[in-house]
């Protein structure tokens, strides 16, 4: 209550608005500052956070974003971000429904976000999934995907049972296999390779056919949810980074020709869009791990393919946490002596104030920042000269998160290489 308290007094001060919160709400500077908080972890990555959970040997693949007691469980909703969107048009903030002017619509709000959210999805990489297997057909070279992946990252073919041995496929394309094995097409067995290059959308194609039944193992970038007002569907991106998502939709929403078009505001949301996506794609996730108290290497999954071939079969593989991307772990040994616990560090998401006396759990050099950035985002609904006298406090906090992250750095021997371990499979298989 006393962060919103010390928010509307400079709201109050600087351009003499209602003391009494007629023009800006309580929730809404509440709204504000959940956001200076999300984007200031988003740009420093301060609250790190142990995870620890029990693996089993009849599951490979986690998501730390899925699990209610991970520091990275994502809860932000689309109907959050209508909500954020409302405010800063000045328009009634109902969520998922609409009951403002003719200027937009919940359908407009709705495609716009999710325009945005899939970019986001695809241009950072930050909904990886491992995919129900997907069964092979003996003597056919190419499966369908269902059309929710955007973009497969690893695939293995497992044969049914006593029918030989499960591969790790290395991605390559057709070309490659016309020069290196040119009767690859009429012959059938085991495949070695896939790729997607040559193929339609939505398939992936082997250098030699299955001649046994099986199925696909992938690991696949997938699209987010559909959203679907009025009901609140999961945003399908972290938390601390929501805000990115935000800007992208209000972007278009001010930025198209119609009776809301305001092109400096919407070159602005554009910037700050452009500005977040550059970020979270060098942005990390995870710092440590340890499995069964012992420290442990987090390899990418393609260093790990490479070093220590099917590994998930091999109950002598080295402890290691393997990592596929953002989100998306697996311990290793899979099977046999498989890890009885696991915990890493991960770089969890910002503390929300919920209650009247949960504190803002921050320094008070970052709560000065923070309010002023909170005072930006409660001064753009007001657009012109009184959006534009805001500049110096939107530097001010930008300059006090590179200050940040230099002194971070410098706090660590190893710092550079701690807060890069989650960008290893990014590093050696680039999208």
């Amino acid at each position: 209550m006393q962060a919103r308290q010390a928010l509307a007094s400079r709201l109050g001060i600087i351009w003499q608005a209602d003391p009494s919160l007629n023009y800006w709400g309580d929730a809404e500077l509440g709204l504000y500052i959940t956001e200076g908080l999300r984007t200031w972890s988003a740009l420093t990555e301060p609250w790190n956070a142990d995870y620890v959970f029990t693996p089993t040997s009849a599951r490979v693949w986690y998501d730390v974003s899925a699990d209610s007691t991970s520091p990275r469980f994502r809860t932000v909703t689309d109907a959050n971000i209508y909500t954020l969107m409302e405010y800063h048009l000045l328009e009634p903030p109902t969520g998922a429904t609409w009951s403002g002017t003719s200027q937009f619509s919940i359908s407009d709000l709705s495609g716009a976000l999710q325009r945005r959210r899939d970019e986001i999805i695809q241009m950072t990489g930050c909904n990886l999934a491992a995919l129900p297997p997907i069964a092979s057909t003996p003597n056919t070279r190419r499966t369908a995907f269902p059309d929710t992946v955007l973009e497969p990252r690893r695939a293995r073919f497992v044969p049914d049972s006593g029918s030989g041995n499960p591969i790790t496929l290395n991605r390559e394309d057709n070309l490659a296999w016309d020069g290196f094995a040119p009767t690859h097409v009429q012959v059938s067995g085991t495949p070695g390779n896939w790729g997607v290059i040559a193929g339609p959308p939505l398939s992936m194609d082997v250098d030699i056919a299955p001649n046994v039944a099986g199925y696909f193992d992938v690991l696949a970038l997938q699209s987010g949810l559909s959203f679907n007002p009025p009901a609140a569907t999961l945003l399908g991106i972290p938390d601390d980074w929501s805000w990115v998502a935000k800007w992208g939709a209000l972007a278009d929403l001010l930025g198209r020709d119609s009776e809301a078009t305001d092109r400096p505001r919407a070159d602005y949301c554009l910037g700050r869009y452009m500005d977040g996506l550059k970020i979270m794609q060098a942005s990390n996730w995870l710092l440590l791990a340890t499995i069964n108290g012992v420290p442990c290497d987090t390899p990418s999954v393609r260093e790990m393919d490479g070093f220590s071939p099917e590994w998930q079969n091999n109950p002598g593989a080295f402890p290691s946490l393997v990592t596929a991307g953002l989100d998306l772990i697996a311990p290793c040994p899979v099977t046999g002596a498989a890890p009885t616990s696991v915990s890493c560090v991960l770089n969890g998401n910002a503390p929300v104030p919920l209650l009247n006396g949960d504190f803002v759990q921050c320094s008070r050099d970052v709560f000065d920042v923070i309010l002023d950035y909170a005072q930006v985002l409660a001064s753009f609904k007001m657009g012109g000269a009184e959006f534009l006298s805001t500049k110096d406090l939107e530097k001010n906090f930008a300059m006090a998160a590179l200050a940040a992250n230099k002194r971070l750095v410098n706090m660590g021997i190893y710092a550079d290489l701690l807060h890069s371990e989650g960008k290893r499979q990014t590093k050696v298989q680039p999208k």
